[in-house]
């Protein structure tokens, strides 16, 4: 079979292959119907055969020249990498993050109930025994109680200033308590602990002072979000830690591994969370015209939405968590 004879015979299919290689880059590959796809695979195995007896009894010929042009380019259509795009972020966080949320439900719960228990203990603490407050809350923030009781907790001009310190602590705390994970959890749950009795100590001192009012409208409308974040970060640490001390059917390398990548996720569903706390810790919290039940009310808004985004995206068809 000469040439000529070799071309007549095969370009037919050449061009069905080329006119679905052209179509994919129209359209996307992902968005050709499933016969072309299938097409596809079958016309680029027979180019690349039609490509090697070229190469054998034509060599240099226009036909093994156009061959090779047209298998090159089936090959980067068929095994090119899905590209990072947008589509992909959101799916991210659309459904795998919020569905590792709430497999991940006990660590979070157990985060939760440690800063809790911690904020009790410090709470009743300073509530029986006021000196306490010397131990236990910031030096910076005592002078509350020679303030007077008609809700102005802080002055205006050191807002912004607490409230940013209060932020800034609280990722310290969320990346303390994830990375004590590898403490088998221990040190993330001391970090919990801890940080609860500052907060409870803190609560107690206003409210001995008659501001619990003024002080939770200062704290909690960007305080949702961060206290959620915190839960997701020691639920982080849980995940890290645990799976050394109980792997399972799984060898404690892949145990870790696994445990790893569900809290690398826990870790940056807390992101967002911190960033939009910081933004209504900076644009809200300090706002004067804005009354204390109004910002009770963006703390209600707040944590309503963080908690429906880990409640109910992310889910099959079924209503099960997404894998």
């Amino acid at each position: 079979m000469n040439q000529d004879q070799f071309v007549a015979r095969r370009q037919a299919a050449w061009k069905e292959l080329a006119g679905i290689l052209a179509a994919a880059q129209r359209r996307g590959a992902r968005r050709l119907p499933l016969e072309q796809v299938e097409r596809l695979g079958r016309l680029y195995r027979l180019a690349a055969s039609d490509l090697a007896y070229a190469r054998t009894y034509f060599p240099g010929s226009q036909a093994e020249a156009h061959l090779n042009q047209l298998v090159t380019h089936a090959h980067s259509v068929i095994y090119a990498e899905e590209p990072q795009r947008l589509r992909s972020l959101w799916r991210l966080f659309a459904r795998t993050v919020p569905a590792t949320v709430r497999a991940a439900w006990r660590p979070v719960l157990l985060a939760a109930g440690l800063m809790v228990l911690g904020g009790l203990v410090g709470f009743f603490a300073i509530l029986f025994d006021p000196n306490l407050a010397e131990a236990l809350v910031p030096p910076e923030m005592r002078f509350v109680e020679a303030a007077a009781p008609d809700g102005e907790i802080f002055p205006v001009e050191a807002r912004s200033l607490i409230g940013t310190a209060i932020l800034i602590n609280n990722v310290r705390v969320g990346l303390m308590a994830f990375g004590l994970g590898i403490t088998l959890g221990i040190g993330t749950a001391l970090v919990l602990l801890y940080n609860g009795l500052i907060v409870g100590a803190l609560a107690a001192h206003y409210f001995r002072a008659g501001l619990s009012f003024s002080f939770w409208a200062l704290i909690l409308p960007h305080g949702a979000l961060e206290l959620m974040a915190v839960f997701l970060a020691g639920a982080a640490g849980f995940c890290l830690g645990w799976p050394i001390v109980a792997p399972g059917n799984l060898t404690r390398p892949a145990a870790f591994a696994a445990g790893a990548r569900r809290a690398a996720i826990l870790v940056l569903c807390s992101l967002p969370f911190f960033v939009v706390a910081a933004a209504i810790e900076g644009f809200v919290t300090p706002m004067a015209s804005l009354p204390e039940w109004g910002k009770y009310a963006v703390a209600a808004v707040t944590f309503a939405l963080g908690l429906a985004y880990w409640l109910l995206p992310g889910r099959g068809p079924t209503g099960d968590p997404a894998p």
